[in-house]
């Protein structure tokens, strides 16, 4: 059984705790904060990278949130470069109202979380996003179960290609998820995506009313446990 740690925040409002939060994050990390425009992704940028470090650390306290240092994959992926970590892999995700962390140690993990919007937007992506089959069963379903399907289908990539480290240079269309719900997770590829689908597990989860989520493991059996750190 290989255990993967989730852990879950929601952004401050409180600006102390947000100024602390941003005490962690290195020099960089803070740069790239500065140069939000809008508040509220600042807020949800730096407590996910907060987010991160805490989680990291309580894999190895002996190293504390600040003292992390990551190198930053061919496709934007940090991981964490401290000695005697051995291959701790860490993942994260954020979206309106929510930050999620995955960590796990010598395995493949990818985390996704979304907001679920009413907007009409979700259906233009279906052409570039979906698969044919995925695209068909939306059409089978009311309004309200097709946004929600669409969710599920759309977290469910999102984990599976972060888990991969190859972001979005794999086609999303060629990757199905059209035979899953909330019962149970069904992973179909084409063979030009170059994977064996049956070595991988995912867990959904759902946050708050308005987020949905998914995680993904290389990995037989999956122990996902899940925490909501005090963010101080």
């Amino acid at each position: 059984m290989t255990v993967v740690d989730l852990s879950l925040a929601a952004p401050p409002t409180s600006s102390s705790q947000l100024n602390h939060m941003l005490e962690l994050l290195n020099t960089d990390e803070r740069a790239r904060s500065a140069r939000f425009r809008h508040l509220e992704d600042r807020r949800t940028f730096i407590t996910a990278h907060a987010l991160t470090r805490l989680a990291l650390s309580r894999h190895h306290p002996a190293i504390s949130p600040s003292e992390w240092t990551f190198e930053i994959g061919p496709w934007g992926r940090p991981q964490p470069t401290n000695p005697d970590i051995g291959k701790l892999q860490v993942n994260l995700s954020h979206t309106s109202e929510m930050a999620a962390v995955v960590v796990a140690d010598a395995i493949e993990i990818g985390v996704d979380v979304e907001y679920v919007t009413p907007d009409d937007w979700i259906y233009e992506t279906t052409s570039t996003v979906l698969s044919t089959d995925e695209s068909t069963s939306l059409l089978r379903l009311d309004e309200e179960s097709r946004r929600e399907r669409f969710f599920l289908y759309w977290t469910l990539k999102e984990s599976y290609i972060k888990a991969r480290g190859m972001g979005i240079s794999l086609p999303l269309t060629k990757i199905s998820f059209a035979g899953s719900n909330s019962e149970g997770v069904v992973l179909d590829i084409e063979p030009e995506i170059d994977d064996n689908p049956t070595g991988w597990q995912f867990a959904l989860f759902h946050p708050s009313p308005a987020v949905r989520g998914a995680v993904a493991a290389r990995t037989s059996e999956l122990d996902l446990q899940s925490s909501w750190p005090t963010l101080r």
